[in-house]
């Protein structure tokens, strides 16, 4: 009779048995969260670590970010930004050489195509390559290199010049075109604090109050930005005379340059070059005819790029001139190149910065400009900014 009334009945649990099935199954989700948990980050760090996956043959490979990148989205961003489809082959072996999951990441990510370049470039140096290969492949990769950063978009963004640091380098252009050098003192809520550039005469800068002025700063690289300003007046700061510029949150990108530039500081010889007309048989014709052949001028290099200089000095030439340029660009390592003054500026009484365009050069010649300019070799260079 108890049996069968045990059977018939329907169990109700006590508060104390709900609240402990409660608990059971709380507790059982908790674990199971843990588990599922791990399991994804366990996931993520093999991809951290081996960096990405690879779906085999089926040519889509993901990213760091898990944005699967296909052959052919490559393929067809490489062709917008210029290159070739010798380049695109060459950027596809180079990822495949040195186990990077996807030559797409060449476009998005600088510093891994940097780290690629320099182990391509170092591997092509010491093979038993003939010097003209070597020369035109090392020119191919620089090409590449200019073209990828040329449309890049720089990770660090300014939004307002209240963001420029102490200590940093601008350059302070007047409304009539002249440039002025500073660095920037300090940087309050209201104005920046640049030390009062010094002109030509060897006097300070004196510009009227409210003058509207332009401000450009350049950054790492071939990279930078300008703002328009207004000169808000002088004071001294931290023991130095200053010059106040009303700060801006209108920050434009400049202009890039075709060839990234990089400070030298080389003392150089220059020659003149007179195109003269002389009688060759029943013709006539045009040659370049060195001026200064035994000795040449000395200036000094303050940068250098693949497609120009700029040279100090005393002796110069005028603008529009042709000149032959011989710069020791490292130790015992001369490279001799054709160029034409493009500007002529008068930095003090008897001396002038000549600005030139190279007009001339050998494929090895621009190869160890852009092999100085990048640090190839170097332990620190501008690949791995």
């Amino acid at each position: 009779m108890i049996s069968q009334l045990l059977l018939q009945s329907t169990f109700i649990p006590t508060a104390d048995a709900r609240t402990t099935y409660i608990m059971i199954g709380v507790v059982t989700v908790f674990v199971l969260a843990l588990i599922i948990g791990n399991l994804i980050t366990s996931s993520g760090r093999r991809n951290a670590t081996g960096g990405y996956t690879t779906k085999s043959g089926s040519g889509i490979q993901s990213g760091p970010s898990g944005v699967k990148i296909s052959k052919r989205k490559f393929r067809k961003t490489a062709k917008q930004i210029g290159l070739s489809s010798s380049q695109i082959k060459i950027l596809e072996d180079i990822a495949e050489k040195y186990k990077v999951a996807s030559p797409g990441l060449f476009l998005s990510s600088s510093k891994i195509f940097n780290i690629s370049m320099k182990k391509a470039i170092q591997d092509y140096d010491s093979g038993a390559y003939s010097s003209e290969v070597k020369e035109n492949f090392k020119m191919l990769l620089f090409n590449i290199k200019q073209k990828i950063d040329k449309n890049s978009v720089s990770d660090k963004k300014i939004s307002t010049s209240r963001q420029l640091p102490v200590g940093k380098l601008i350059t302070i252009t007047t409304s009539s075109g002249e440039k002025y050098s500073s660095h920037i003192i300090t940087n309050l809520k209201e104005y920046l604090c640049a030390n009062i550039p010094v002109k030509q005469d060897g006097s300070m800068l004196r510009l009227n109050k409210w003058e509207p002025v332009k401000v450009s700063v350049q950054e790492k690289g071939d990279k930078g930005f300008f703002y328009d300003s207004k000169i808000a007046g002088y004071s001294t700061v931290k023991g130095t005379s200053c010059i106040m510029l009303q700060h801006s949150n209108s920050i434009q990108a400049s202009k890039q340059r075709n060839f990234p530039r990089k400070e030298l500081g080389k003392s150089c010889y220059f020659f003149r070059i007179n195109v003269v007309t002389l009688p060759e048989g029943k013709d006539v014709v045009r040659k370049a005819v060195i001026d200064d052949k035994i000795k040449g001028r000395l200036g000094s290099v303050i940068e250098i790029s693949a497609g120009g200089c700029s040279i100090k000095a005393q002796n110069y030439l005028n603008k529009g001139e042709l000149l032959r340029v011989d710069i020791d660009i490292e130790r015992r390592q001369t490279v001799s190149i054709l160029g034409k003054i493009v500007n002529l500026r008068k930095v003090a009484p008897g001396t002038a910065t000549m600005h030139i365009q190279f007009t001339k050069m050998s494929k090895k010649n621009m190869n160890s400009i852009n092999a100085y300019i990048y640090g190839i070799g170097e332990k620190t260079s501008i690949l791995d900014y």
